[in-house]
């Protein structure tokens, strides 16, 4: 019997955050292909032991297991957060370095805040040459390296979805330079690490399909594609996304605004063993009314 290929998948969670984690890796699992098993790395920001026996139920009789990583916290005591970037968000800038002591050639890093339609083994297999990482074009910030510093003609990625080479991210000494540039640039950032990283990894990521990571402001036509070529890739990951990433502040449990997805992303938390969540949810958005 031929031995499941196995494809480590990185995420980064607080307590707050674990039942969305939840639904990431229970609608990953749902779409994988039968000759894969996953490995979920977890960068655990004090999750809770009752929110761990709820993830583990997740992968219960499922072809996956979970691990659990923990980052110095210190390197990133000072960072800019907001209502929806906590300094959980910078750890997977550290994911290379956690990761050392394994023998993976890539990873594939995946925020929580996702709704996964599709076989994350595709994109796993896709083919990123020399470059770091791969990435989706962020629509809305598409043309503002300029405002970190970079004068270059690429265009700035999202870093909720990213493609790693280790070897290559290592080399680059990718995770020294970012943390450097958010030490000594800080005037300079607006988006987090996602700023910090757009600043060093120029140049060096493999533009990836936008439909594994469908921004809310994509999906809603907020912003103009650059290119034809990007106008057609828009129109296709509209019309048949892989992965719903709901970025911004509103997301389906906080907020009421209109998002497609939103009904079939609380079906999928109403089914996780976070139902509770669920219900808290609903409770809120009533007395809101």
């Amino acid at each position: 019997m031929q031995a499941k290929k196995i494809i480590p998948i990185v995420s980064a969670a607080d307590n707050n955050y674990a039942p969305y984690l939840s639904v990431m890796m229970m609608t990953l699992l749902e779409h994988l292909a039968k000759d894969v098993e996953i490995t979920f790395y977890i960068i655990d920001d004090q999750i809770s032991a009752d929110s761990k026996e709820k993830l583990n139920q997740v992968v219960s009789n499922q072809p996956a297991t979970i691990s659990y990583l923990e980052v110095d916290s210190n390197l990133y005591a000072d960072v800019l957060e907001s209502d929806h970037i906590t300094q959980t968000a910078y750890y997977r800038i550290s994911l290379p370095d956690l990761l050392a002591d394994k023998d993976y050639e890539k990873v594939l890093y995946i925020d929580c805040d996702v709704l996964v339609l599709d076989d994350v083994s595709k994109l796993y297999d896709t083919d990123i040459g020399e470059k770091v990482i791969g990435a989706v074009i962020d629509p809305g910030q598409a043309l503002v390296l300029g405002r970190l510093g970079v004068e270059t003609e690429d265009y700035y990625f999202n870093s909720g979805l990213m493609l790693i080479n280790l070897a290559n991210w290592r080399k680059a000494n990718i995770t020294e330079k970012t943390l450097a540039f958010l030490e000594e640039e800080e005037d300079k950032i607006i988006y987090h690490d996602q700023d910090a990283l757009n600043a060093i990894v120029y140049e060096k990521w493999f533009p990836l399909h936008p439909k594994w990571n469908l921004q809310t402001s994509l999906l809603f036509e907020r912003h103009q594609p650059p290119t034809e070529h990007y106008k057609k890739w828009y129109k296709e990951a509209i019309q048949n996304p892989s992965i719903i990433h709901f970025t911004g502040h509103d997301k389906p449990w906080n907020s009421d605004e209109y998002h497609p997805y939103t009904e079939l992303y609380l079906k999928e938390l109403a089914k996780s063993p976070f139902q509770s969540t669920k219900n808290k949810i609903e409770k809120e958005k009533l007395n809101n009314l």
